[in-house]
């Protein structure tokens, strides 16, 4: 990714982010976490992906929620970043970031004796 796509692409993170707590009012975008963006080398598109902050919510509402939000997001971009033309934004789940708390909870739930323990085997 070229220096300019990894600026913007943060620059982007950042607006939604804030966008999403301070001035939206969908209940279905609170606890909503932007993890990354990554811009296509044209400018065009913009691939941006979420997580919610519990595992339980339905993933396709806070998608679609989030896509027609889209309007927002571009004014506020349109407001705060310097383009010619705002890309188009695709929102996407982030599946690493569920697949992380996964692993985290499996190995939390491991019961693994320590080496100092004298009953071990």
């Amino acid at each position: 990714m070229s220096n300019r796509a990894s600026v913007l692409s943060e620059q982007i993170r950042q607006v939604i982010s804030e966008t999403i707590l301070y001035q939206m009012r969908d209940p279905n975008l609170e606890g909503i976490t932007i993890t990354r963006v990554k811009v296509s080398p044209d400018l065009q598109f913009a691939d941006i992906r979420f997580t919610p902050q519990d595992d339980v919510r339905d993933t396709e509402l806070l998608t679609g929620s989030l896509n027609k939000a889209g309007g927002a997001f571009r004014r506020a971009l349109a407001k705060r970043v310097r383009m010619r033309r705002i890309p188009a934004l695709r929102f996407h789940l982030d599946d690493d970031i569920l697949a992380e708390r996964r692993i985290s909870g499996l190995l939390e739930n491991l019961d693994i004796p320590s080496e100092q323990d004298p009953n071990a085997t």
